[in-house]
């Protein structure tokens, strides 16, 4: 008998716990409005919609326009004719008859070797590193030589003359320190003849196969082709 009442009390004990168990999982029920309150909720909101809807709007009065300003209508005003005045512009007429050259005419430029007894033409260059045989000379050879341009001054004026340059054909061929040792008539050509000089070039002398600085002397000749 206890055996019994022992399992009857376990039993009893299992569906208890079981029946506890089903109760705290499931969720509890949502509570519901009541069905008074909802129609009560809804009549308000219909009242109030159909309140709204019959009101009439306020019109909004519009706003006058402003009367327009006639035109104003100015008197035309002619001015005079001005009387246009006549330019009379005398152009001179001038009669030249120049042919202008100049041409270099000048002996061939000759260079003096390093040494004490060097040409008068062309003065020596001290030069320690080499040396030459005293008294030998070479001629030089151009590699783009520019003619100088006749001042405009001096062919108006019809005055021709010449001037002598001295001046330094450098290792690389250039034409360096430019001096006028002789003019005629002074100043009158030495600028076209030192901007002609400055723009030609040469072939540098060599000594031993290495080119070598060296001094020159050139003259210009300017001379109006065509004067009596």
């Amino acid at each position: 008998m206890r055996l019994i009442g022992s399992f009857l009390l376990a039993l009893l004990v299992a569906l208890a716990l079981f029946g506890l168990m089903l109760a705290l999982v499931t969720p509890p029920e949502r509570a519901q409005m009541p069905e008074r309150e909802l129609v009560r909720i809804g009549v308000t909101r219909s009242v109030a919609d159909s309140r709204n809807e019959h009101q009439p709007q306020q019109a909004v009065p519009e706003r006058p326009t402003p009367p327009q300003r006639p035109p104003l209508q100015l008197p035309a005003v002619e001015a005079p004719p001005l009387p246009a005045p006549e330019l009379k512009i005398e152009i001179p007429q001038l009669q030249a008859d120049l042919r202008l050259s100049a041409a270099p005419v000048s002996p061939p430029l000759e260079a003096a070797a390093v040494g004490p007894s060097a040409a008068v033409s062309a003065p020596a260059v001290a030069s320690p590193a080499h040396g030459a045989v005293a008294g030998s000379s070479e001629e030089l050879v151009p590699l783009s030589e520019v003619p100088p341009d006749y001042p405009m001054r001096a062919a108006a004026a019809g005055i021709e003359g010449s001037v002598t340059l001295r001046f330094t054909v450098s290792a690389e061929g250039r034409v360096e320190d430019i001096e006028v040792i002789a003019s005629e008539p002074p100043g009158v050509f030495d600028r076209a003849a030192r901007r002609a000089i400055s723009r030609s070039r040469f072939v540098p002398r060599q000594e031993n196969g290495v080119p070598v600085a060296r001094e020159a002397t050139k003259v210009f000749n300017f001379v109006l082709e065509g004067k009596p």
